[in-house]
């Protein structure tokens, strides 16, 4: 199956412009291309992160298989945003038991 051309899009230089846009625009009179510049900042940054969501799936699987275990797959360590999202993950999953 081919990939979703908008998996690979960059889109630093687009998020940069509409947020800078939408800081730009906050104290003019014109309110229209405020909202413009803030709803082209939402829409990039939802695909953004929808890029991004099969990578954090795998981090935080590879920090909860850490906590687990105490091994560290090939050698590296989770970073701490993504131990502490398992950790929080498997507070709740104790919680709910």
């Amino acid at each position: 199956m081919a990939k979703c051309p908008l998996r690979t899009l960059p889109l630093g230089v687009p998020l940069a412009l509409a947020s800078a846009g939408t800081l730009a625009t906050l104290f003019t009179d014109n309110k229209k291309l405020h909202i413009a510049c803030g709803i082209a900042w939402t829409a990039l940054s939802l695909l953004h992160g929808w890029q991004h969501a099969g990578k954090m799936k795998k981090d935080l699987a590879s920090a909860q298989a850490f906590l687990r275990t105490g091994v560290a797959p090939d050698g590296k360590r989770p970073d701490a945003y993504t131990m502490a999202l398992a950790r929080a993950q498997a507070h709740q999953a104790k919680e709910k038991a």
